[in-house]
């Protein structure tokens, strides 16, 4: 039986509104969980082929998904290290090389980077995927390329001119959980270290003030 509350949305219920990183890395979940839902649904019945359309959305969710984790993570990272996570400059870039690579840069030494190893495939590998799709022949990709069908009038973009790109759906899930589930986990390893960080400086100001 379904009840009341699973009939609605509660925008607010996985935010907070004192936790920055937090809310980041909810939205960052939703996206992730909306591409598995609509893989799962297509899986289940793909009769009118209606995956070559539904593709597009999935490809964006998996995109902000892992953008979301690369923001939450930084602004958790820069937490954890003593900083205030609301002065924490959450650069408005959507590029995942840059915004990986500004993560790093807030990585101290000894701090677990997101390099390429065997630890980190699964991000990897789903950046490359995404990377792939929106290739702009130039080194680099297009971080729009789940959006629109071209960067301007008469320049589509590659996937429109090639027949290469064909995504099987169960690989397709499986790359982009596996890619997501990882940066979840990679946050979540930082968010614990800014509880911590949280509940020392609450005892210190219990002890200061007792």
């Amino acid at each position: 039986m379904v009840t009341l509350t699973e009939q609605c949305a509660f925008l607010n219920w996985r935010m907070d509104k004192l936790d920055r990183s937090l809310n980041y890395a909810m939205m960052a979940e939703g996206y992730w969980k909306a591409a598995i839902r609509l893989l799962d649904s297509l899986l289940g019945d793909n009769a009118g082929h209606d995956a070559d359309a539904i593709v597009f959305p999935i490809l964006f969710d998996a995109h902000q998904s892992l953008e979301l984790y690369l923001k939450a993570t930084r602004i958790a990272v820069c937490e954890a290290k003593g900083a205030n996570p609301w002065s924490v400059n959450i650069k408005s870039i959507h590029d995942l090389d840059k915004l990986t690579s500004s993560l790093n840069s807030a990585l101290g030494i000894g701090d677990e980077r997101l390099t390429r190893a065997k630890e980190t495939t699964a991000y990897f590998e789903l950046v490359d995927l995404l990377e792939s799709v929106g290739d702009d022949s130039e080194g680099g990709y297009y971080v729009d390329f789940a959006r629109y069908p071209e960067k301007e009038s008469g320049k589509s973009y590659v996937f429109v001119r090639s027949g290469r790109f064909v995504l099987k759906l169960e690989e397709l899930k499986g790359t982009i959980n596996d890619g997501c589930q990882f940066m979840d986990g990679f946050y979540w390893l930082w968010q614990e270290r800014v509880d911590a960080v949280r509940c020392m400086k609450t005892d210190l100001e219990l002890n200061f003030n007792a």
